[in-house]
C-alpha cells in the first residue's frame, strides 16, 4: 500500500507515518519494524552513552534494513554536550531523516543537505516555526496538545492549519494523540502531510520499555496524563501511574488512597527537575500522550503501522 504526500515522496516511503524517537524506548528493533512496515522508524541518538555505541546502532539498522532511517539529535550543549559527535555519525552513515529538538537547526542543516539527508524540527509555536523554517528546515513537526513527552498547548485542530496557513512551502507533520488510521486521516484532513506515532507504538513487543510501562499505556485513559513542567522543567505529558508508583516507593505515599489528588501537589513528592540522561527516575516516571484511549492491547510494530494506514483508507471511502 502507497499513501502519497509530499513528505512520504520526500523521505521515500510508502506511508506517511513517522515512528517518533522516543528516549529510552525506540531502538533498532522498533526502528526497523516501522521502516520495513512502509513508515519511517527513528530513535534519539541520546539513547546512547557513547558515540561508540551509537555507531553499533546505526551499523545494526543499515545491516537489517535498506529503507530509510531517522535519528533525532537535541542541538542543546547544556542537554547533550556530544551533539557534534553524533552529527557526524549521522553525516557518515547516510541517516535519511534528522530530526532536532531544542537549538538552533541552522548549525547542522547545510550539512545535512550536503549528503542528501532531510532535517525536520520540533515546534510547539509559530514563532519557533518561523524561526526554523527560515533555517531551512525540510519540515516542521507540530507536537501538539495531547503528545507524548515534551508537548505543545496548543490543540491539532488549531495547531496544524495555522502553521499550514502561515508557512504554506513547508511541509508540517502532525504529533499528538495519533494512534489509529481515523486520527491520521483527520490530521491529514486538516492539512498535515504525515503523522507522528508514540505512544501507541511503546505497547509493542519491539519497544525497550518495561512490560509494566506497556501494560499500564494499556490500562490508562486520557484522563490519567498529566500535563507539566514539573518533572523535566519543560511541559510534558506524563502517566499518573507511574507518578504514583514513584512517589510511593520513594516516600511511603499512597496517592491510590488519595482519590482524585495529585501527585505533583503533594509536599512529599520531589521528583529531580531537569533530569539528567544518566538519572534513575527516568526509568521510572513514564511519559505517554493522550493516545493511550486508543491502545487496547499489545501489538507488533509492523501490526500498528500497517492498520493504521488500512483504516485511513476506509475512513476517506465512508466519508459522507
Amino acid at each position: 500500500m502507497q499513501i502519497k504526500t509530499a513528505v512520504s515522496t520526500m523521505l521515500g516511503i510508502d506511508l506517511p507515518i513517522i515512528g517518533a524517537p522516543m528516549f529510552l524506548v525506540s531502538y533498532p528493533d522498533l526502528v526497523v519494524a516501522v521502516s520495513e512496515a512502509g513508515g519511517l522508524g527513528a530513535m534519539p541518538a541520546l539513547n546512547y552513552r557513547t558515540s561508540e555505541e551509537l555507531r553499533r546502532g546505526l551499523s545494526e539498522m543499515r545491516a537489517r534494513t535498506k529503507k530509510p532511517i531517522g535519528i533525532n539529535l537535541i542541538l542543546h550543549k547544556e542537554h547533550n554536550p556530544k551533539w557534534q559527535e553524533q552529527f557526524e555519525l549521522c553525516l557518515e552513515f547516510k541517516v535519511e531523516l534528522i530530526i532536532t529538538s531544542l537549538g538552533s537547526p541552522r548549525s547542522v542543516i547545510k550539512e545535512a543537505k550536503s549528503i542528501g539527508s532531510k532535517v525536520f524540527c520540533d515546534v510547539t509555536t509559530l514563532r519557533h516555526a518561523e524561526i526554523v523554517a527560515k533555517s531551512g528546515a525540510d519540515a516542521l513537526i507540530a507536537v501538539a496538545q495531547g503528545a507524548g513527552g515534551h508537548a505543545g498547548a496548543i490543540s491539532p485542530f488549531a495547531l496544524i492549519p495555522y502553521l499550514k496557513e502561515a508557512i504554506p512551502e513547508v511541509p508540517v507533520v502532525a504529533s499528538g494523540a495519533i494512534a489509529t488510521g481515523k486520527q491520521m486521516a483527520a490530521a491529514l484532513a486538516l492539512g498535515a502531510d504525515a503523522v507522528y506515532v508514540g505512544t501507541r507504538l511503546i505497547a509493542t513487543p519491539e519497544a525497550q520499555a518495561y512490560a509494566e510501562y506497556k501494560q499500564m499505556l494499556v490500562d490508562s485513559a486520557p484522563e490519567e496524563i498529566i500535563y507539566t513542567p514539573k518533572i523535566s522543567g519543560i511541559p510534558a505529558n506524563w502517566l499518573k501511574r507511574s507518578l504514583e508508583k514513584l512517589a510511593a516507593r520513594k516516600d511511603g505515599i499512597h496517592a491510590a488512597s488519595q482519590p482524585g489528588a495529585s501527585v505533583l501537589e503533594d509536599p512529599n513528592f520531589k521528583p529531580e527537575t531537569g533530569l539528567s540522561v544518566e538519572a534513575k527516575s527516568w526509568k521510572e516516571i513514564w511519559s505517554a500522550g493522550h493516545g493511550v484511549a486508543q491502545i487496547h492491547s499489545i501489538e507488533p510494530a509492523a501490526q500498528v503501522i500497517r492498520q493504521m494506514a488500512a483504516d485511513y483508507q476506509k475512513v476517506k471511502q465512508n466519508l459522507p
